[in-house]
């Protein structure tokens, strides 16, 4: 029962088991230099099926442009819950940053140093950045915001490669369960001129009792202050507009509106779920650019106006299922 406890209040830590079947679980580290130029992502993670089970470590090199899937046995995974961290091989991933020794079909090799960061801070009912829907069982998906912005010093090497990272920014999250959505937009940045000011979107189809319906995240962090919203927190996508290079969306609760103009950069495939084996499609961008607006809807009054580049999106939308199902087509 502790063990349950600590995994519901706490999502970095690994949530399920070695013995699960049709599970993924991945973690997210993000890492841009000031200026959106030099980008990096490091997704640790385990696949467990019947017929393949093992750990990975997915490279997205945001400089070059490729992507990077190493395979490593299951008994080389070894997560830690008190303190949080996710060990494959040589390699390191925890609160305080990462140490990379991959030695396979690509050579990766460094240390990133993670300070000052701007953890998401849930009340006690809730179960992350996903409210009250993280405790709903046999979700497909489930999401952990771990931290919204922090301070990255270091260097990683790729091949013959240097990717220096110096007062560069951070961003750590997660997924876990079985799939990805069927269709879904995500996106996240945080490297906008004003300091600790993050972003985070995620829509997508959610099935739920033999049907389904389109749920969000959206959270933003400017000035100390958190503006939560979120579908659990009352608030609803009023409108999505796609463009050839990207996607408009705005969200409204009864206070705010936010405003989302997302443009995608040269784009990259990943690897990801289905049903627990990672033989899925994943197409993101490093290098968006997302600009937005926050209005305060009761004064008329605009709150906040800014961009971000080196930003991640995803726009993983057939035929347009969010649209249709906001009845917005």
């Amino acid at each position: 029962m502790f063990n349950l406890i600590c995994r519901l209040r706490e999502p970095a830590i690994f949530q399920g088991n070695l013995s699960k079947k049709n599970y993924f679980e991945g973690w997210y580290f993000k890492q841009t230099d000031q200026k959106g130029e030099t980008k990096l992502a490091i997704i640790p993670g385990v696949s467990l099926t019947r017929e393949d089970r093992h750990a990975f470590i997915q490279v997205f090199d945001g400089v070059e442009y490729k992507s990077h899937y190493i395979k490593y046995p299951l008994s080389m995974f070894k997560p830690t819950r008190s303190p949080f961290s996710v060990n494959i091989g040589k390699n390191r991933f925890n609160y305080k940053g990462i140490e990379l020794d991959i030695d396979e079909d690509i050579r990766v090799t460094g240390k990133l140093e993670y300070t000052n960061q701007t953890k998401f801070q849930a009340p006690p009912w809730m179960r992350g950045v996903m409210g009250w829907y993280g405790y709903v069982p046999f979700m497909e998906t489930y999401h952990g915001l771990l931290s919204f912005d922090h301070k990255v010093d270091g260097v990683v090497k790729i091949n013959d490669s240097n990717l220096r990272f110096q007062k560069a920014k951070g961003y750590i999250e997660k997924d876990w369960g079985t799939s990805f959505p069927s269709a879904w937009i995500w996106m996240q940045g945080n490297c906008f001129k004003e300091p600790k000011t993050s972003i985070m979107i995620s829509i997508a189809v959610i099935p739920w009792l033999g049907s389904s319906f389109i749920g969000h995240l959206a959270v933003l962090f400017h000035e100390d202050k958190l503006i939560n919203l979120s579908t659990y927190a009352g608030s609803k996508v009023s409108c999505i507009a796609k463009k050839p290079n990207g996607v408009m969306i705005t969200i409204e609760s009864k206070t705010h509106s936010l405003e989302i103009d997302a443009c995608q950069g040269e784009k990259v495939d990943l690897k990801s779920p289905e049903k627990g084996v990672m033989t899925g499609k994943t197409v993101e961008s490093l290098s968006s650019h997302i600009k937005l607006k926050l209005k305060n809807k009761k004064r008329n009054a605009l709150i906040y106006s800014g961009e971000t580049y080196g930003a991640g999106l995803e726009i993983m939308d057939p035929h347009d299922r969010i649209i249709k199902g906001l009845n917005l087509a």
